[in-house]
This record gives C-alpha cells, structure tokens and sequence, in this order.
C-alpha cells in the first residue's frame, strides 16, 4: 500500500485508544498508518475527551446507531469509508452483562444483557459481537471493520502487558477475571499506573514490545489482532 494506511476507531475511552495504537504497530510493524478517533472525539495530547456521544460503551453505541442513520441503516453505507481504510469498533466484554437503562439508553431491544459462563471467553464475545452489529445496522462483519471485544476488559491486555507474572494474570482465567481495572492499583508502587491517558501513553512503547505475549496469552487479543491483519490484507489488494 503506497499512501499509509487510514484507520479509524470508535472506542470506549482515550486509554482504550493508546492501547490498541500500540498492538496496531507492533503487527503492521514498518507499515505507515495514520490512527484517528471517532468516539470519543479528544485532542493529540488526549486532553478534554468528549462530543456529544459521551464516553464508555454508551457512547459507542449513540455512535454507532447516528453513523448507521447516516448509512441508510448501516454503518458499512455511511461515509466513514470514504475518509477510512478500516474502522475499529471496540466494546469490552464486561458490557454483556450491563443493561441499556444503565447506560441511559431508552427504547432499546433486550438484547442485553447477554453474558454467558466463562470460560470460555468467546461465548460471552460472540453474543456481544452480535450485539454491536445490530447497533450498526449489520448482520454480519464487513470486510472494512474490525471489532475488539476485549475480556472482560481493555486492562486484562494492559496487566498481561504489564504485569504477566501478577497472580491472577497468570492463572489460565484471567480472561474471565471480574474487574481487571482493580488490579492495576494493587501493583508495586514503582511499577503502578492508572487508568489515566498520561500513565497509558508513557507505557505505549512497553504495549508495543509486548503485544505478542499478550496475543499468545489472551484469546481475545489475539482475535483482534488476526481480524486486523486480514482487513488490511482485504483493502491492500
């Protein structure tokens, strides 16, 4: 591909955007791309997230269901593509077990909460795919997007990065781990980080370095990552 590739993404969060612009370069590896947030909508410096969508999963969903109307009903219709190569769409898995009243959302179908047991991750990933795909007017994943559903959350990948001999990253379930976010401020106080852009964005390279450990580690991360690199085979041909 001659011009660098042109991704675009509609995350929960800033934190969530550091994050997958890291894994993003260790798989293209010397491959130029220029990474662009929809939703939220914040500055180069990650400072003052917002637009009228909100922030967390609720703010994809309004997200998802405007660029849809857009769309003529679906997201893969709407003018996204003309400015995107890809268009990633993350939601955490800890969303399947939400309902859309507690995200504001009224004269929603009940499609949630869906959770299923874990382990395995991917029931519970699987249920919500189908999910998100709804609130972009989808039935099944275009050959432009890719979607991220990490279990159950972004910072099981940010601990297996960080932090892959804590005890609980190190069991087999970690995937199916309630609140992986708490465990990031029971680490050594040298080591620790929030969940902040600033503390995210200085471990950027160490998420870089690392991705192929979490890959191997993490089934979710590793869905994301060969999805990602089979949309950039499709729009490289």
């Amino acid at each position: 591909m001659s011009d660098p590739l042109r991704v675009a993404a509609a995350v929960e969060g800033p934190t969530d955007f550091i994050v997958l612009s890291a894994a993003i370069k260790s798989l293209l590896r010397d491959e130029e791309f220029v990474f662009h947030s929809l939703q939220p909508e914040f500055s180069a410096a990650f400072a003052a997230p917002g637009g009228q969508m909100g922030l967390g999963w609720s703010g994809v969903y309004r997200w998802c269901r405007q660029t849809a109307d857009q769309g003529a009903g679906r997201v893969s219709q709407s003018p996204v593509f003309a400015f995107h190569d890809l268009l990633i769409v993350q939601v955490d898995a800890d969303v399947a077990g939400k309902t859309y009243k507690s995200g504001w959302i009224e004269n929603e179908t009940g499609d949630l909460p869906c959770e299923k047991p874990c382990p395995p991750a991917s029931d519970t990933t699987d249920a919500l795919r189908l999910v998100i795909l709804r609130w972009m007017g989808e039935t099944e994943v275009p050959d432009q997007l890719v979607l991220c559903t990490p279990s159950k959350s972004m910072e099981a990948w940010v601990m297996a990065a960080l932090f892959p001999t804590n005890r609980f990253v190190a069991r087999s379930g970690w995937e199916c781990h309630a609140n992986p976010a708490a465990q990031l401020g029971q680490q050594p106080i040298k080591h620790r980080i929030e969940k902040r852009p600033q503390d995210y964005a200085a471990k950027s390279a160490e998420f870089r370095t690392t991705w192929p450990r979490v890959r191997r580690k993490l089934t979710e991360a590793d869905r994301f990552s060969v999805d990602f690199l089979a949309a950039v085979e499709s729009v490289s041909r």
